[in-house]
This record gives structure tokens, C-alpha cells and sequence, in this order.
């Protein structure tokens, strides 16, 4: 399921921090709390597995802010309302229960410096939508929120974050896609697909754009975190697609990153191959 969420500001001119995201993650934890702890603390704590893996399998873009002024580290907020979109992957049975959640919520962004508060003015709650087409579908991604895509470290020191150049980059965003896929319906796709070939292939008239992006700033636990502005094409059956749109890609999708929409395709190109 996705919302689109329209908050009304509740100051004239609020300011807040460049970097939100960590903050509008929390709000969004709270929310489930409030409803209902025992989801939340799953999320949170749990997560749906994979393996070693967890994943908490929803995402949220970047605020949609139709006039604004960076002034530093602040963006001021000229417009009255500002839009944020949220995805759940999640069964049919519990989305009416999401939807509810979050209306009338007020959430608060801001740091020791200043803060703003909004509100929840309207929620417009839909279905994913994807192209008619023959299997395996093939989109066109364009990222509204930072890509992250990372490899361990070979001697256990800090994750490497990848650049989409990276020739790990592919194959590591398809593995990741196959995991949520796992965590979420608990069956191994190619146990069920054993013929399906998943591809990945980025857009040559789209020039990627890194983004670093720094999670609970200036507290001990302070964290940048490098993802990409980008266009990608992939490959794959409906329901590998749909977990993407719907969990988020690359990592850290629960944190803002991996929100992407579907470009609508006028022409098709070939792509190049890449085993998942």
C-alpha cells in the first residue's frame, strides 16, 4: 500500500535541519506505536527476516516542499503544506488498519537549534500500480530518495558504499531485492522460478548524482550514510517489482533511503543481463 500524506505547516516560516530523515523514521515508529506496540516493536526490534538479514519493508520519499530557501544546514519552508509519500509492504488484511494511523498525527522536526511542528491535514491511501506488460516486466526507476547500495568489509571494518559504476553494484542491489522477497512471503524465489533471470542496467542519458546524508546529527551516534540520486532499468516478474516499490530499494529503506518511482516507457531498450 502507499500514502500520500499532506501536512499543513504549523508556524508561518518554519526551519528545519537539511537532514530529516532519522527524525521523520522515529515519527513514523511512533505512529505505529501508539496503535499498536507490538507491531512496532516487531519492526524495530525483529523485523521480517532472511537469513542473517532484517528488514523492516517500508520506505518514505524525500518531503515534497513546493517553495523553499536553504538558508545553511536549515531549509526554510515557504509553502503552507508539504507532501510526504509512505509505502508498506504488508497483507491486504492490515492497510485499512495503516491508513487510519496517521490521520490527524502531528509530527515535529528539528534539532536543539529549532524545530517546526505539522500536522496531518489529509491521507490519500492507494494500490501499487504497475505497467501492463508481458513477464518478466521491465521499469524504469527513478529515485526520489537516495539509493544505498554497500558491501561488508573484508576485514570487518565499516561497510563500503558503492557508486552505481561499481560492477558489485547490480548484482548486490538484485541479492538485496531477493532477500525482502524471502523475508516477506518466506519462500526462496528461485525455488518457485528456477528459470527467471533478473536484470539490472542504468540508464546511460541519466547521470547519476551522490548524495551524503548524515542520521541523528551532532549526537554521539551521529552517521553519514552515502546513497545516489539515479534512474535504473530492472527486470523481473510483477510480484520481485512489487516488493521493490513497496519495501524500498538498496538498504536502509526504514531510514529514507530507496524510494523510487516507475518512469512511464515510451521506448524499450535492450538491457544487459545480470544474474541475481
Amino acid at each position: 500500500m502507499q500514502l500520500k500524506l499532506t501536512l499543513e505547516c504549523l508556524e508561518a516560516t518554519p526551519a528545519i535541519p537539511l537532514n530529516y530523515q532519522y527524525e521523520l523514521s522515529a515519527w513514523i515508529y511512533r505512529v505505529l506505536q501508539e496503535a499498536d506496540a507490538d507491531y512496532a516493536r516487531f519492526l524495530h526490534n525483529e523485523g521480517y527476516v532472511s537469513g542473517s538479514k532484517l528488514f523492516k519493508l517500508f520506505c518514505f520519499s524525500n518531503l515534497e516542499i513546493s517553495q523553499f530557501r536553504v538558508e545553511g544546514n536549515r531549509l526554510r519552508i515557504l509553502s503552507k503544506e508539504i507532501s510526504l509519500y509512505v509505502r508498506f509492504c504488508v497483507f491486504s488484511a492490515v492497510e485499512g488498519f495503516i491508513e487510519g494511523l496517521f490521520y490527524r498525527q502531528e509530527l515535529w522536526l528539528g534539532d536543539c537549534r529549532q524545530s517546526a511542528r505539522f500536522r496531518v491535514k489529509h491521507i490519500y491511501a492507494t494500490s501499487l500500480q504497475l505497467p501492463e506488460g508481458p513477464e518478466p516486466l521491465c521499469v524504469r526507476i527513478r529515485m526520489r530518495s537516495p539509493l544505498v547500495v554497500a558491501r561488508k568489509h573484508p576485514t570487518a571494518g565499516p561497510d563500503e558504499y558503492l557508486a552505481p559504476t561499481d560492477p558489485e553494484f547490480g548484482p548486490l542491489l538484485l541479492q538485496n531485492l531477493l532477500d525482502k522477497y524471502r523475508a516477506f512471503t518466506k519462500v526462496d524465489f528461485y525455488a518457485q522460478h528456477p528459470k527467471e533471470q533478473l536484470a539490472f542496467a542504468l540508464c546511460p542519458d541519466w547521470q547519476p548524482r551522490s548524495k551524503l546524508v548524515t542520521l541523528k546529527q551532532a549526537t554521539p551516534q551521529e552517521t553519514r550514510v552515502r546513497g545516489w540520486m539515479m534512474d535504473f532499468e530492472i527486470t523481473a516478474p510483477r510480484e520481485l517489482i512489487t516488493v521493490g516499490m513497496l519495501a524500498g530499494w538498496g538498504r536502509a529503506n526504514s531510514l529514507g533511503f530507496g524510494y523510487g518511482d516507475i518512469l512511464p516507457r515510451k521506448l524499450h531498450t535492450p538491457m544487459a543481463k545480470e544474474e541475481g
